[in-house]
């Protein structure tokens, strides 16, 4: 019985088979030779480049033994990519494409670190892929340099910043480079809000250690110092931060001279805030905004505050544009106060200007070692009236009876002051710069002389928006020659609504006078229209 049930179970797995039709494919053929060769194409083993550079490599491509050209026919598709060559905890794992020629030329806008290059070659006939990596080493480049804050052309609303450095900008430097909508590069999106102060503060003596503060009406962020890098967003900058962002201005109080004695200022939703900082030598930031100051009865305030006082005499300057006045709070005080009543013998009151401020800027005054003593400049308003105010915050007390040491009327002297943007004074000749329309005014303030034409944009559609002379803050790093080119050197930003162009010009002057040298310049396309532009600090 049991050899019997074995029979017909084979019988039956017979029958089963036979029904079977093998439906395979058994269309074999050789795969397609496809090779990758870097031998005698000038090609390294490894790169070292700097950010924003231009990486050219140029393989050689076979397919069937013959070499692939731009004109060849072969089915063949490539893949360039660059990724982190480290792995683990806190590495960058972003794959970024960067190619799909067979010849890989391409800007490498990945920060500071080591990489490994990709080219994947790819036989559409049977997907069979082909590898060849290459080690690429990536160095920053913003330790200095001159920045500049502007509206995105391509995204109004939207904030970025270019970085330009030259022989002029940067301490022994021989090379000429400049890059734009860095923000957006290294953070993948630009800054929201219209751009208000781009500002390198320097808490610390270290490269590296700092960060630089862009302001927008929107927000406040600060990247790192040397990689452009989003390290604090608005709340990061407080303690407690405020339920609205509106930032109006930000800007640092104090010359640099003695440490623990300076702050970073804000004022937002017509706040004011203040952050009390100790220099470092190895440290960076460790302090924050506190809470804002207390006001009583002050109206909607200018977008300004004295930036280099006597920081013992004063913790913050700032101006009342409702009540027409200046204010101030005491070092480390929170009460906004009024000044002493001020001599009749003063060149203005500033308790009761009588004046709105329209622009403002630090410039002349006394230096002592290598300290500043600098006075604050402002064109005002009263009524259709324009004028250049000047006070003294760097030497004076609250208690000083003749703070407004100057007041020259600018309507006789000044043409198109009325029509003037922006306004740069010189901080070694008696003499301003104010841009309007087309064109960048002289004014030589104390010498009763009219104000003359010191520059003008190649086009009349090309509207100045931004004039700033080389200067820097800090009075140990001013003093001791570390701002390349410091009083020397101007700065010129215009915008072209036709053509939806910015421009920088760039002109060394006579630092007495302001006269423009225009056998030489400097000229950059910026992708927007620039607000404001500042020295990048650098300890070089």
């Amino acid at each position: 019985m049991k050899y019997r049930i074995i029979i017909l179970f084979a019988l039956l797995l017979s029958l089963i088979t036979s029904c079977y039709k093998d439906k395979g494919n058994y269309d074999y053929h050789e795969l397609e030779d496809v090779a990758i060769d870097t031998t005698d194409v000038g090609m390294q083993s490894e790169y070292a480049i700097m950010r924003f550079d231009t990486l050219v490599l140029k393989p050689k491509v076979y397919f069937e033994g013959q070499e692939v050209t731009d004109a060849s026919q072969a089915p063949l598709d490539y893949l360039w990519t660059i990724f982190s060559a480290t792995t683990g905890t806190g590495a960058n794992q972003v794959i970024d494409t960067i190619g799909h020629e067979r010849i890989l030329n391409s800007v490498i806008s990945r920060t500071g670190g080591n990489y490994l290059v990709q080219l994947v070659v790819t036989n559409r006939h049977d997907g069979v892929k082909q590898f060849f990596r290459i080690p690429v080493s990536v160095s920053e480049v913003f330790n200095g340099g001159w920045m500049v804050f502007y509206e995105r052309a391509d995204k109004p609303g939207y904030s970025d910043l270019a970085l330009i450095f030259n022989a002029w900008t940067k301490l022994n430097v021989n090379y000429n480079r400049y890059y734009t909508n860095l923000y957006e590069t290294t953070n993948g999106e630009p800054l929201k809000g219209h751009p208000i102060r781009c500002l390198d503060i320097a808490v610390s003596l270290a490269a590296g250690n700092n960060y630089v503060g862009l302001c927008t009406d929107y927000t406040l962020v600060g990247v790192s110092e040397n990689g452009i890098e989003r390290a604090l967003v608005f709340k990061d900058f407080f303690h407690n931060p405020p339920t609205t962002m509106a930032p109006t201005w930000y800007g640092q109080h104090g010359s640099g001279v003695m440490s623990g004695q300076s702050s970073e200022v804000l004022i937002n939703d017509n706040q004011i805030y203040t952050n009390t900082y100790t220099y470092s030598a190895t440290e960076g930031r460790n302090t924050r905004f506190s809470v804002p100051k207390i006001a009583n009865g002050i109206g909607q305030l200018a977008a300004w505050n004295a930036e280099i006082p006597q920081t013992l005499n004063y913790g913050i300057v700032v101006y009342d544009q409702t009540y027409q006045r200046f204010r101030y709070a005491g070092y480390n005080s929170a009460l906004l106060e009024e000044f002493a009543e001020q001599s009749p013998a003063a060149a203005f009151d500033i308790n009761h200007t009588g004046m709105t401020m329209l622009l403002a800027d630090w410039g002349r005054g006394t230096s002592m070692g290598v300290g500043l003593r600098p006075f604050e400049y402002f064109i005002m308003a009263k009524g259709s009236e324009r004028y250049l105010a000047v006070a003294n915050f760097s030497s004076t007390y609250p208690t000083t009876e003749n703070i407004g040491i100057g007041l020259y009327p600018m309507d006789d002297l000044c043409p198109d002051i009325d029509k003037a943007t922006t306004m740069s004074a010189s901080h070694v000749g008696s003499f301003i710069y104010y841009g309007a329309g087309s064109k960048v005014y002289t004014f030589a303030y104390d010498s009763n002389q009219p104000a003359a034409v010191a520059w003008e944009a190649p086009s009349a559609d090309e509207e100045v928006t931004c004039v700033r002379i080389m200067k820097y803050y800090h009075g140990t790093i001013y003093g001791y020659g570390m701002v390349p080119r410091a009083d020397n050197l101007v700065h010129i930003a215009t915008w072209n609504e036709q053509t939806q162009q910015g421009h920088l010009y760039e002109y060394l002057i006579n630092p007495a006078s302001g006269i423009l040298n225009t056998t030489q310049c400097y000229d950059y396309p910026i992708p927007g229209r620039v607000k404001d532009m500042a020295w990048k600090f650098s300890m070089q």
